[in-house]
């Protein structure tokens, strides 16, 4: 997985990065992710201040999801709780039509 860690008005710090990388790391076993982008800003006018937005580049659609709030801690675990949500959703819809017997491949053109 390539990681592309940005920050925005804000020091970035290296357990901040691993941490980033572990949770990244955990998600990776859900699905398979190619690229993550990461943005984390710190709005100085907001509340709350802490911002971070995720775009994952998955097989199928990509995954986005954002998080804020007052520590970068809880926005981080908010994103990643939102990521696992969509990442759920959408095995549990792909087992629901393995089941009902519709396919995800599209249909053959007659020859």
């Amino acid at each position: 997985m390539k990681l592309i860690l940005q920050h925005r008005f804000h020091q970035p710090s290296d357990s901040f990065t691993a941490l980033v990388e572990s949770e990244l790391a955990a998600l990776g076993t859900q699905r398979r992710i190619a690229e993550a982008r990461i943005l984390v800003e710190r709005q100085k006018d907001k509340s709350p201040p802490f911002r971070i937005s995720a775009h994952l580049v998955t097989p199928g659609p990509d995954v986005m999801a954002e998080a804020s709030d007052h520590t970068l801690r809880a926005a981080l675990t908010k994103l990643v709780r939102s990521l696992q949500d969509t990442l759920s959703q959408r095995a549990q819809k792909r087992i629901r039509n393995d089941r009902s017997g519709v396919s995800s491949r599209p249909l053959s053109q007659p020859t």
